[in-house]
């Protein structure tokens, strides 16, 4: 799948996800709506029939169109021309919000309207009935007009046993949009592989051709004309024939030594080896690639005790890959240092270059898989993606550590902890 149907894919999947969110949002608050106004409903005609019987029983006629008042969506007003039982006025609010089924707790209070102060109020559990009311001395007002208030302090915003539907519903969209952005993020993932292998790929063709085909063309010099017959020339041609064998020996190595150490079947041979002759013989060995680059490769060994254990032939490939990255990307006339320091615990080994450096966002990834770093339109750094990988690799196998440090166009700096060892 493409770069832009991959993208035009998120777009449309996401617009078309906004739409049925906004439909469900609508949705829900119409939900919302229709819940309070139910229970709005409800709540007024429990209390309006609460208001009913008080006015019965002071033997007065109940006159109020309109007994009660909703302050806020928790909280209403009765107002009740006659002297209010307070006794009573307990037992009927529990027999009507029983009656309608009105499943919250609520409180009660009841006002003086002339001294604007309560003068009596309870709490009430959910699920009081009639049946498990107990009669107590409560007071009894007579001689004023009184207004008595209901509230509901633990009543939830939205009852959700009364509207199941749309909370499925909505957990149910809420699956489907986790799903969706899962699924673009696999698609996203999978596309960067993909890319990343196919440009690994590429390399690797590259590189292996350039062997092959030096090796062909001096097969088809030696077959068609005298040069076999010049031993000067052919001695040329064989070693130059060798070298690009060794050239393919290695990179083929490359990728054995990452499928290796990728399905963990590689097993580390430790042993006591001193890391300064160890360095001297990496350096040795890419003596000729720094000074065809006009780069001066400097050491600083502090370290009085180099001895270190580890397995030589995995750690020479870490110091090889870290070394020839310096050298490729550094660019001419930069210096590489490679400096030992020894801590209470460890030996610190530092190798750095004052070269390009590293853009912060290929930082964080310089030591996934076939990642190489960009070097804009130049393209003469040779590679697979796997060295820094395999010494990531490595590295963690010891169970040491490696950080590094760059500032774009001022150097790199890598920087391995290494476990001291017991003589």
């Amino acid at each position: 799948m493409g770069q832009k149907h991959v993208f035009y894919l998120s777009i449309l999947g996401g617009l078309a996800i906004l739409a049925v969110l906004i439909v469900q949002l609508f949705w829900v608050r119409a939900a919302i709506n229709i819940n309070e106004s139910h229970f709005e409903r409800t709540v007024t005609m429990a209390l309006t029939n609460v208001a009913e019987k008080i006015s019965a029983d002071g033997g007065k006629r109940f006159q109020q169109f309109n007994p009660v008042k909703k302050i806020d969506p928790n909280n209403y007003i009765v107002e009740v021309n006659s002297e209010i039982n307070a006794e009573l006025l307990h037992y009927y609010l529990i027999q009507e919000f029983d009656y309608f089924n009105i499943g919250f707790d609520f409180e009660y209070g009841i006002y003086d309207c002339y001294e604007d102060e309560m003068v009596f109020c309870d709490f009430i559990r959910a699920g009081t009935t009639i049946e498990t009311f107990e009669w107590s001395e409560l007071p009894t007002f007579e001689g004023m007009d009184y207004y008595f208030s209901v509230s509901f302090p633990t009543k939830p915003i939205l009852a959700m046993h009364n509207t199941p539907m749309w909370a499925v519903t909505s957990f149910i969209l809420m699956l489907v949009i986790l799903f969706f952005i899962y699924a673009m993020y696999v698609v996203m993932t999978q596309q960067s592989a993909s890319r990343v292998q196919r440009d690994f790929i590429n390399n690797m063709t590259h590189e292996f051709k350039t062997p092959i085909s030096t090796i062909s063309v001096i097969q088809e010099v030696l077959a068609t004309s005298g040069a076999g017959n010049d031993e000067e020339k052919r001695k040329k041609y064989l070693g130059i024939i060798g070298t690009e064998a060794q050239r393919l020996n290695e990179q083929v190595e490359k990728v054995l030594n990452i499928t290796r150490v990728e399905k963990k079947t590689f097993d580390l041979y430790k042993e006591g080896i001193s890391l300064h002759e160890l360095m001297d013989d990496v350096t040795e060995r890419l003596f000729e690639l720094a000074n065809s680059n006009e780069i001066i490769i400097e050491k600083d060994f502090l370290a009085k005790n180099d001895l270190i254990k580890a397995d030589s032939v995995h750690f020479t490939n870490v110091l090889f890959n870290l070394i020839d990255n310096a050298i490729k990307y550094a660019g001419k006339g930069s210096i590489i240092n490679l400096i030992t320091e020894e801590k209470p615990k460890n030996i610190i080994l530092t190798i750095s270059d004052n070269g390009v450096g590293i853009d912060p966002k290929d930082k964080k990834r310089i030591f996934d898989k076939f990642y190489r770093v960009s070097t804009g339109n130049v393209h003469n750094v040779k590679g697979f993606g796997l060295g820094l990988f395999y010494v990531k690799k490595v590295i963690d196998a010891h169970g040491w550590n490696i950080q590094v440090q760059s500032e774009k166009g001022k150097g790199t700096t890598f920087t391995i902890k290494i476990p001291k060892t017991n003589n």
